[in-house]
């Protein structure tokens, strides 16, 4: 198990410290950090080895700045609030890192990690799209996150606003495992109108972030962000996106780790489906139907056994003949040969219930 900081040992406290330090220089990135990891055994080693060495192997002049009291500062207080929250820490080398996450080439050193730590390395799948997404893509995501939740399988995002948002509310909301990925420290949720949503992922989910408490969203972060998602997941799901959506980043890197992606076709004159559309245009997977999808990344057969009771009597007849298009009372009464009064009757039962939902216009769905 994923130990948490308060439980670290002192001299795996100084390497993360160390490697955090070493991550901050200028001009040194994930990859540089791991390269130098592996140079001199340890990042502990690294902060001591003679500066022209250090150099050499971070291919840039930086070894005077791993005694910056700035920098170093920042770094203890991050980790003052990393153990006061009790996160989570697993580091580059160790059991517990993600093997999923070793076929990047520039995986993370560090990972923070806040919630359920077994939902680590789970897999499972990835749904992105725009924040300045329809009410349509919103509604696809959260139908999605929750149909794949009821078949046991995690969903993972970003936690941004618009899709990432709705997918993780749709697998909260049918007691699924979500799993949060950041673009800053796990301290504190972003955006902040999405406090709500954080608090419930801790709850019953995990974040992850390979950035340090107190770590602020910028710009760069996002793209970082995007290949831990990918690589984490199984499949990737694009619900909507526009031409120069962020959300086309994690379908490179899904790419390059060999993942499927799958797209879900949207109007052709909708800005904010010209990306999704286009991944189409070049290969991408249609998702046509929630319903056929989830089967497709989660055989009915490779499931979770689950003792559930399905309706009988008329709520049976009606659940039988509904899907996920929805549907008005008077083609139900129809299609299911019972009269109107006793299938608004049957619907409000299966609704309380929690088998399926109502739209505007008296219309009615199984729910995701």
């Amino acid at each position: 198990m994923v130990d948490a900081v308060a439980q670290a040992g002192d001299a795996r406290w100084a390497e993360v410290e160390a490697r955090l330090i070493i991550d901050a220089l200028p001009g040194v990135g994930p990859v540089s950090v791991v390269r130098i990891i592996h140079a001199f055994g340890s990042a502990r080693a690294a902060l001591r080895a003679p500066g022209p060495a250090f150099d050499r192997v971070a291919r840039v002049r930086v070894a005077g700045r791993r005694r910056d009291a700035a920098i170093a500062t920042a770094v203890e207080g991050a980790l003052v609030v990393a153990r006061r929250q009790g996160q989570g820490i697993v580091l580059f080398g160790e059991a517990d890192y993600p093997r999923r996450l070793m076929n990047l080439t520039d995986p993370p050193s560090v990972l923070f990690l806040r919630g359920n730590l077994e939902a680590l390395g789970r897999g499972g799948v990835a749904i992105v799209g725009s924040r300045r997404c329809t009410q349509r893509g919103r509604d696809v995501a959260r139908r999605l996150g929750g149909a794949l939740a009821r078949r046991g399988v995690p969903v993972l995002s970003g936690l941004a606003l618009g899709v990432d948002g709705a997918a993780h509310e749709g697998c909260l909301e049918r007691r699924g495992c979500t799993v949060a990925v950041l673009g800053r420290g796990a301290d504190e949720p972003y955006p902040r109108s999405h406090s709500h949503v954080f608090r419930r992922v801790l709850e019953a989910g995990l974040v992850v972030t390979e950035f340090a408490p107190r770590t602020p969203p910028l710009p760069h972060h996002f793209p970082r962000r995007n290949r831990i998602l990918a690589a984490l997941a199984d499949t990737v799901v694009v619900v909507e996106a526009a031409e120069r959506s962020g959300a086309l980043i994690t379908v490179e890197h899904a790419l390059d780790l060999g993942l499927d992606v799958w797209a879900v076709p949207g109007p052709i004159d909708s800005p904010t489906c010209r990306g999704s559309n286009a991944l189409l245009a070049d290969g991408a997977r249609p998702l046509v139907s929630i319903d056929a999808f989830v089967d497709a990344v989660a055989p009915v057969e490779a499931a979770p056994t689950q003792d559930v009771q399905l309706p009988d009597g008329v709520e049976g007849r009606l659940w039988s003949v509904l899907t996920d298009e929805a549907l008005d009372a008077d083609v139900l009464a129809r299609q299911a040969d019972v009269d109107v009064p006793r299938v608004l009757a049957a619907l409000s039962t299966l609704e309380v219930a929690g088998w399926i939902e109502q739209l505007p216009g008296m219309r009615f769905r199984r729910a995701s």
